[in-house]
């Protein structure tokens, strides 16, 4: 009890997010009309969505995924529209994490423990 159980980002293009998220991460993405949202399996948990919005709105959190290439998903997250805001960097002792936005501005990170 206690735990993440899903989490949520938010889109102004639902087809762009999901074009976006499939191929950076592979993850599998499902509009469902009723809601006028997008459910998100990464392939494990927690699962997530993307909530489809007119305006976007400012958020503190930032989501990270655990990757084996930092280097080539941040490259690949700015081939896909993206844009790289922390390059590769070490955390002593732990691994290491980089940040981009996503084409409709989220924050999101990628770590490894490598």
């Amino acid at each position: 009890m206690n735990t993440i159980c899903h989490w949520e980002l938010q889109t102004k293009d639902h087809k762009r997010a999901k074009s976006f998220y499939e191929a950076l991460f592979g993850w599998k993405l499902e509009y469902i009309s009723e809601m006028n949202y997008m459910m998100v399996d990464t392939g494990g948990q927690p699962g997530g969505g993307i909530n489809i919005v007119d305006t976007m709105k400012p958020s503190g959190t930032v989501l990270y995924v655990e990757v084996e290439d930092i280097e080539a998903k941040l490259a690949k997250a700015s081939q896909l529209g993206g844009k790289v805001i922390a390059p590769k960097t070490a955390i002593p002792g732990i691994g290491f994490f980089g940040m981009f936005e996503d084409p409709d501005g989220n924050t999101m990170g990628v770590f490894t423990g490598k």
